[in-house]
Protein backbone atom coordinates (compact mmCIF):
# COMPACT_ATOMS: atom_id res chain seq x y z
CA UNK A 1 0.00 0.00 0.00
CA UNK A 2 1.61 3.34 -0.69
CA UNK A 3 2.08 5.79 1.66
CA UNK A 4 0.63 9.20 1.30
CA UNK A 5 2.83 12.20 1.51
CA UNK A 6 2.75 13.85 4.65
CA UNK A 7 -0.28 16.57 5.23
CA UNK A 8 0.96 20.45 3.40
CA UNK A 9 -0.24 23.09 6.55
CA UNK A 10 -2.58 25.85 4.40
CA UNK A 11 -4.73 28.64 5.32
CA UNK A 12 -8.17 29.63 4.49
CA UNK A 13 -9.37 33.34 4.14
CA UNK A 14 -13.05 32.84 5.25
CA UNK A 15 -15.70 35.90 3.53
CA UNK A 16 -14.86 37.78 6.55
CA UNK A 17 -11.64 37.20 6.00
CA UNK A 18 -11.04 35.09 8.94
CA UNK A 19 -8.32 32.68 8.72
CA UNK A 20 -8.39 28.99 9.49
CA UNK A 21 -5.96 26.47 9.52
CA UNK A 22 -6.24 23.44 6.45
CA UNK A 23 -4.13 20.49 5.85
CA UNK A 24 -3.62 19.15 2.53
CA UNK A 25 -3.17 15.94 0.93
CA UNK A 26 -2.16 15.77 -2.43
CA UNK A 27 -1.78 12.74 -4.78
CA UNK A 28 0.23 12.78 -8.21
CA UNK A 29 -2.63 11.63 -10.26
CA UNK A 30 -5.56 13.61 -8.97
CA UNK A 31 -8.68 12.72 -10.45
CA UNK A 32 -10.59 15.66 -8.49
CA UNK A 33 -10.57 16.91 -4.55
CA UNK A 34 -12.07 15.82 -1.69
CA UNK A 35 -13.27 18.26 0.63
CA UNK A 36 -14.14 16.90 5.11
CA UNK A 37 -15.90 19.20 6.87
CA UNK A 38 -16.05 17.53 10.64
CA UNK A 39 -18.76 16.94 13.20
CA UNK A 40 -19.06 19.79 15.92
CA UNK A 41 -15.70 19.55 18.68
CA UNK A 42 -13.83 17.02 16.40
CA UNK A 43 -10.59 18.65 15.25
CA UNK A 44 -9.15 18.46 11.67
CA UNK A 45 -6.53 15.69 12.72
CA UNK A 46 -9.51 13.58 14.02
CA UNK A 47 -10.55 13.02 9.74
CA UNK A 48 -6.45 12.83 8.51
CA UNK A 49 -6.80 8.73 8.25
CA UNK A 50 -9.67 8.89 5.56
CA UNK A 51 -8.26 11.83 4.33
CA UNK A 52 -5.07 9.42 3.21
CA UNK A 53 -7.55 7.18 2.39
CA UNK A 54 -9.11 9.60 0.12
CA UNK A 55 -5.24 10.61 -1.49
CA UNK A 56 -5.11 6.73 -2.25
CA UNK A 57 -8.06 6.34 -4.28
CA UNK A 58 -6.55 9.05 -6.39
CA UNK A 59 -8.01 12.40 -4.39
CA UNK A 60 -6.56 16.02 -2.95
CA UNK A 61 -8.15 15.78 0.58
CA UNK A 62 -8.45 18.85 2.70
CA UNK A 63 -9.38 19.07 6.14
CA UNK A 64 -9.45 22.07 8.43
CA UNK A 65 -10.74 23.40 11.68
CA UNK A 66 -14.17 26.02 11.53
CA UNK A 67 -13.32 29.06 13.59
CA UNK A 68 -13.55 28.56 17.24
CA UNK A 69 -11.98 24.87 17.00
CA UNK A 70 -8.53 23.67 17.09
CA UNK A 71 -6.27 25.87 15.39
CA UNK A 72 -8.73 28.56 13.79
CA UNK A 73 -9.72 29.30 17.26
CA UNK A 74 -8.77 32.11 19.52
CA UNK A 75 -6.78 32.77 22.41
CA UNK A 76 -8.24 33.24 25.01
CA UNK A 77 -11.29 31.38 23.88
CA UNK A 78 -13.46 32.62 26.06
CA UNK A 79 -13.15 36.29 23.41
CA UNK A 80 -13.39 33.82 20.19
CA UNK A 81 -16.90 35.18 18.90
CA UNK A 82 -17.84 32.35 16.71
CA UNK A 83 -20.73 31.52 16.34
CA UNK A 84 -22.22 28.33 14.14
CA UNK A 85 -23.84 29.69 11.67
CA UNK A 86 -20.72 31.36 10.44
CA UNK A 87 -19.04 27.79 9.53
CA UNK A 88 -22.15 27.27 7.43
CA UNK A 89 -22.39 30.82 5.51
CA UNK A 90 -18.47 32.26 5.99
CA UNK A 91 -15.74 28.15 6.99
CA UNK A 92 -17.53 25.69 4.49
CA UNK A 93 -17.90 28.20 1.83
CA UNK A 94 -13.87 28.86 1.95
CA UNK A 95 -13.22 25.26 1.75
CA UNK A 96 -16.28 24.35 -0.79
CA UNK A 97 -18.14 21.39 1.09
CA UNK A 98 -20.53 21.51 3.85
CA UNK A 99 -23.49 18.50 5.17
CA UNK A 100 -25.81 19.83 7.83
CA UNK A 101 -25.54 23.33 6.51
CA UNK A 102 -24.72 22.94 2.84
CA UNK A 103 -27.74 25.06 2.24
CA UNK A 104 -25.94 28.19 3.59
CA UNK A 105 -23.18 28.01 1.43
CA UNK A 106 -23.45 30.59 -2.09
CA UNK A 107 -21.27 28.49 -4.21
CA UNK A 108 -22.45 24.55 -3.25
CA UNK A 109 -22.72 24.43 -7.04
CA UNK A 110 -19.58 24.10 -7.53
CA UNK A 111 -19.43 20.71 -5.81
CA UNK A 112 -20.17 17.48 -8.03
CA UNK A 113 -21.61 16.01 -5.08
CA UNK A 114 -22.05 15.93 -1.45
CA UNK A 115 -22.02 13.05 1.16
CA UNK A 116 -23.60 13.21 4.21
CA UNK A 117 -22.28 10.74 7.53
CA UNK A 118 -24.67 10.44 10.46
CA UNK A 119 -25.75 14.18 9.68
CA UNK A 120 -29.40 15.23 11.25
CA UNK A 121 -30.85 17.76 13.24
CA UNK A 122 -29.98 17.87 16.52
CA UNK A 123 -33.22 18.56 17.69
CA UNK A 124 -33.26 16.56 21.48
CA UNK A 125 -36.83 14.26 20.94
CA UNK A 126 -35.36 12.82 18.09
CA UNK A 127 -32.78 11.56 19.74
CA UNK A 128 -32.64 8.10 21.48
CA UNK A 129 -33.30 7.60 25.18
CA UNK A 130 -31.24 7.59 27.27
CA UNK A 131 -28.91 9.75 24.83
CA UNK A 132 -31.10 12.69 24.87
CA UNK A 133 -31.94 13.38 28.23
CA UNK A 134 -28.13 13.12 28.48
CA UNK A 135 -27.96 15.52 25.93
CA UNK A 136 -30.91 17.82 27.54
CA UNK A 137 -28.99 17.96 30.62
CA UNK A 138 -25.43 19.14 28.72
CA UNK A 139 -27.97 21.93 26.92
CA UNK A 140 -29.88 23.13 30.00
CA UNK A 141 -27.35 22.65 33.31
CA UNK A 142 -23.51 21.54 32.21
CA UNK A 143 -23.13 24.36 29.01
CA UNK A 144 -24.67 27.30 30.92
CA UNK A 145 -22.42 26.40 34.07
CA UNK A 146 -19.41 25.83 32.50
CA UNK A 147 -20.07 29.70 30.86
CA UNK A 148 -20.33 31.51 33.89
CA UNK A 149 -17.44 29.75 34.73
CA UNK A 150 -15.17 29.69 32.11
CA UNK A 151 -17.05 32.10 29.81
CA UNK A 152 -16.47 28.72 27.20
CA UNK A 153 -17.62 25.11 27.48
CA UNK A 154 -14.48 23.22 27.85
CA UNK A 155 -13.32 19.43 27.04
CA UNK A 156 -13.90 17.58 29.67
CA UNK A 157 -15.56 13.90 31.28
CA UNK A 158 -18.96 15.54 30.08
CA UNK A 159 -18.38 17.39 26.98
CA UNK A 160 -15.29 14.90 25.22
CA UNK A 161 -15.12 17.05 22.12
CA UNK A 162 -13.11 19.85 21.48
CA UNK A 163 -13.97 23.08 23.70
CA UNK A 164 -16.43 25.26 22.32
CA UNK A 165 -17.08 29.37 22.23
CA UNK A 166 -20.09 30.65 24.08
CA UNK A 167 -21.35 31.74 20.65
CA UNK A 168 -21.02 28.22 19.39
CA UNK A 169 -22.54 26.94 22.08
CA UNK A 170 -25.04 28.75 22.97
CA UNK A 171 -25.95 28.58 19.25
CA UNK A 172 -25.90 24.92 19.02
CA UNK A 173 -28.00 24.82 22.30
CA UNK A 174 -30.57 26.84 20.64
CA UNK A 175 -31.06 24.40 17.54
CA UNK A 176 -30.89 21.33 19.23
CA UNK A 177 -34.09 22.74 21.83
CA UNK A 178 -35.96 23.34 18.95
CA UNK A 179 -38.13 21.35 15.97
CA UNK A 180 -37.92 23.94 13.90
CA UNK A 181 -37.14 23.33 10.09
CA UNK A 182 -33.66 23.87 8.77
CA UNK A 183 -33.89 27.60 7.70
CA UNK A 184 -34.76 31.00 8.79
CA UNK A 185 -37.38 29.40 10.98
CA UNK A 186 -35.00 28.03 13.05
CA UNK A 187 -32.52 30.93 12.83
CA UNK A 188 -32.79 34.65 12.01
CA UNK A 189 -28.11 33.71 10.84
CA UNK A 190 -29.64 31.53 8.31
CA UNK A 191 -32.27 33.98 6.90
CA UNK A 192 -30.33 33.84 3.50
CA UNK A 193 -29.55 30.10 3.32
CA UNK A 194 -31.29 28.69 0.35
CA UNK A 195 -31.61 24.85 1.36
CA UNK A 196 -34.30 23.80 -1.61
CA UNK A 197 -32.22 25.69 -4.01
CA UNK A 198 -29.64 22.58 -3.69
CA UNK A 199 -29.88 20.24 -6.64
CA UNK A 200 -26.66 18.65 -6.28
CA UNK A 201 -26.50 14.81 -6.24
CA UNK A 202 -26.42 14.24 -2.14
CA UNK A 203 -25.63 10.82 -0.56
CA UNK A 204 -27.16 10.94 3.22
CA UNK A 205 -25.54 7.82 5.37
CA UNK A 206 -26.42 6.61 8.55
CA UNK A 207 -26.38 3.95 10.81
CA UNK A 208 -28.62 1.85 13.37
CA UNK A 209 -27.23 2.25 16.83
CA UNK A 210 -26.30 6.00 16.47
CA UNK A 211 -28.27 7.82 19.27
CA UNK A 212 -27.88 10.85 17.43
CA UNK A 213 -28.49 10.80 13.99
CA UNK A 214 -32.01 8.59 14.19
CA UNK A 215 -33.95 8.22 11.39
CA UNK A 216 -36.43 10.65 12.36
CA UNK A 217 -33.89 13.27 13.13
CA UNK A 218 -32.57 12.50 9.32
CA UNK A 219 -34.87 12.78 7.60
CA UNK A 220 -35.91 16.43 9.46
CA UNK A 221 -32.67 17.45 8.00
CA UNK A 222 -33.53 16.07 4.38
CA UNK A 223 -36.90 17.83 4.34
CA UNK A 224 -34.59 20.89 3.99
CA UNK A 225 -33.11 19.85 0.72
CA UNK A 226 -36.20 19.28 -0.63
CA UNK A 227 -35.08 19.68 -4.64
CA UNK A 228 -31.82 17.82 -4.51
CA UNK A 229 -31.29 14.32 -5.89
CA UNK A 230 -30.51 12.10 -2.36
CA UNK A 231 -29.82 8.52 -1.70
CA UNK A 232 -30.64 7.04 1.82
CA UNK A 233 -28.29 4.32 3.16
CA UNK A 234 -28.68 2.61 6.40
CA UNK A 235 -26.08 0.11 7.80
CA UNK A 236 -26.31 -2.03 10.65
CA UNK A 237 -23.17 -2.74 12.85
CA UNK A 238 -24.00 -6.27 12.41
CA UNK A 239 -24.27 -6.17 8.43
CA UNK A 240 -20.55 -5.59 8.97
CA UNK A 241 -19.75 -8.07 11.36
CA UNK A 242 -18.90 -5.65 14.28
CA UNK A 243 -20.58 -4.93 17.62
CA UNK A 244 -20.72 -0.82 17.14
CA UNK A 245 -20.45 2.00 14.48
CA UNK A 246 -22.66 4.41 16.32
CA UNK A 247 -22.16 8.15 15.67
CA UNK A 248 -18.58 8.92 14.51
CA UNK A 249 -17.59 5.43 13.97
CA UNK A 250 -17.32 5.69 10.40
CA UNK A 251 -14.29 6.90 10.36
CA UNK A 252 -12.68 4.34 12.09
CA UNK A 253 -9.67 2.70 9.72
CA UNK A 254 -11.35 -0.31 10.42
CA UNK A 255 -14.04 0.73 8.22
CA UNK A 256 -11.57 1.19 5.17
CA UNK A 257 -12.24 -1.78 3.00
CA UNK A 258 -16.10 -1.60 3.60
CA UNK A 259 -17.77 1.42 4.84
CA UNK A 260 -14.54 3.75 3.04
CA UNK A 261 -14.85 1.89 0.02
CA UNK A 262 -17.88 2.12 -0.55
CA UNK A 263 -18.45 5.71 0.28
CA UNK A 264 -15.74 6.57 -1.96
CA UNK A 265 -16.89 4.02 -5.50
CA UNK A 266 -20.57 6.80 -4.90
CA UNK A 267 -18.32 9.50 -5.42
CA UNK A 268 -16.28 8.19 -8.32
CA UNK A 269 -19.18 7.00 -9.89
CA UNK A 270 -20.22 11.06 -9.83
CA UNK A 271 -17.32 12.57 -10.13
CA UNK A 272 -15.06 10.39 -12.13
Amino acid sequence: MSVPPAPQSITLTAGDGRALGGLLLETASPRGALCISGATGFKREFYLKFAAYCVRRGYHALVYDYRGIGVSALAPLAADLARMSEWGRLDMPAALVGGQLIGCMPNEARARAHVMIATSTGYWRRQRVPFRYQALAFWKLYGPLMLRRHGYVPSGVVWSGESLPRGVFLQWRAWCLSSARFGSALDADLSDAEFAAVRTPLLSWGFGDDPIATPAAVEALLESYANAPIERRWTRPAELGVRAIGHHGFFAERHRDSLWRAALDWIDARCA
